[in-house]
């Protein structure tokens, strides 16, 4: 008798994640693409983090031991020092802990606040990974659109009115990435920043505020967090993936010592602790001051790629074929071309030898929505850190070609 595997419900309602099927089709010779959001390896700082393997010598025995599930200490503390400032106060080591990347902290807070069913309000379009682990905790979605300036917070009252008209209760979390977002690269600004402080703290709902490309700021001034704002209900999370490395598997989330707690509870029944070997070395790379003289190559490094694919944009692109704002950090151009399915143009475009991520990936399908579904097949995510400066230029005719 053939073995049948008994699934669980989550993982019969478990969908592949779109991106990374799409992934499939583009890795061909002599593809461009701008379809993953992966920093430029030519700026990683090899010879930096090496040099910080030699305090392995001296901590070998702590760094190949288990850690504590909080995290590593000194990385602990390392952190409640940078964030000071960026959020308004200086927090306390046990509202702190170390995650094995993002993704982990979204999976974490979905085991400790989520049921089947339950709704999050997240921004339209979204990072599609937070739609991922939030999906597979059973979640549905309720969208507050986004423009130039970010969440249009305006909608969020009605947006939650609705929730709980055709729920009977409130959203259980309120998922936003205010700066640089991913995919729009939009800014979230300052005024709707406290709205949505207020709202959410009038409400009682928490918000998860996913601030990875914070410190990638190439122009402007650096936006007030919502963590320094509310004073309590935000979980603030970040990481090193874009400002150091990705391969680190390093992340951190602040927030109330009691959700902190549960969510360590979580993580103890994921992996136990992160990586000691590699929460060492980011903390002897952060002590040498590594990452602050670091951190002013990177920008400088990537704004020169905005730039690029900035002018390839205009000089290639069809008159009224697309339209797009230029971002002030993070890693994304978010384009619209109106009247095209861009899953059709992504066809013509792979065809060509140049690849995007379609719009639609970064909305969730209308069976999932509480609310009104927001359509998202216009719209194209480009990523401009991976690619060269001459990939940048060819990949942008290449694009242009599918379009004419």
């Amino acid at each position: 008798m053939a073995l049948q595997y008994g699934y669980s419900r989550s993982a019969l309602a478990m969908r592949p994640s779109p991106i990374r099927e799409l992934f499939k089709l583009i890795q061909k010779p002599g593809m461009i693409s701008f379809a993953g959001g992966l920093p430029d390896p030519e700026i990683f700082p090899v010879q930096e983090f090496a040099a910080c393997a030699e305090a392995l010598r001296g901590l070998g025995r702590v760094a190949l031991q288990y850690g504590a599930t909080e995290g590593y200490r000194p990385l602990v503390d390392t952190l409640v020092e940078r964030m000071a400032l960026p959020l308004g106060r200086a927090v306390r080591p046990e509202e702190v802990m170390i995650a094995s990347g993002s993704q982990q902290i979204m999976d974490m807070l979905s085991r400790v606040l989520v049921d089947p069913g339950d709704v999050i309000v997240v921004e339209a379009p979204t990072y599609p990974g937070a739609l991922h682990t939030f999906r597979n905790a059973g979640a549905r979605f309720a969208l507050v659109p986004c423009d130039g300036d970010g969440m249009q917070v305006d909608q969020l009252e009605s947006v939650l009115a609705t929730c709980l008209r055709e729920t009977g209760r409130a959203p259980k979390l309120i998922y936003t990435i205010i700066n640089f977002s991913n995919p729009s690269g939009a800014c979230l600004s300052t005024e709707r920043r406290r709205r949505l402080a207020r709202i959410a703290a009038h409400h009682g709902i928490p918000v998860l505020e996913d601030d990875p490309y914070g410190e990638l700021r190439y122009r402007g001034e650096a936006l007030p967090t919502l963590f320094s704002m509310a004073g309590e209900g935000v979980l603030f999370a970040s990481s090193f993936s874009k400002i150091l490395a990705p391969g680190t598997r390093v992340a951190w989330a602040v927030g109330d010592p009691e959700l902190i707690r549960k969510m360590v509870i979580a993580k103890q029944g994921m992996d136990l602790c992160t990586s000691v070997v590699a929460q060492v070395l980011i903390s002897e790379y952060c002590r040498r001051g590594f990452l602050d003289s670091h951190l002013p190559k990177i920008r400088a490094h990537y704004a020169a790629k905005a730039a690029a694919m900035s002018r390839a944009l205009w000089q290639d692109l069809p008159q009224g074929a697309a339209t797009w704002t230029d971002p002030e950090g993070g890693f994304f151009f978010w384009m619209r071309l109106p009247g095209q399915d861009t899953a059709e143009v992504f066809t013509r475009a792979v065809d060509q030898g140049v690849a995007f991520l379609p719009g639609s990936a970064f909305f969730p399908e209308p069976d999932e929505t509480v609310g009104p579904w927001v359509d998202g097949s216009s719209f194209a995510r480009l990523c401009f850190t991976f690619a060269t400066g001459e990939e940048i230029g060819e990949g942008s005719r290449r694009l242009a070609r599918s379009l004419a």
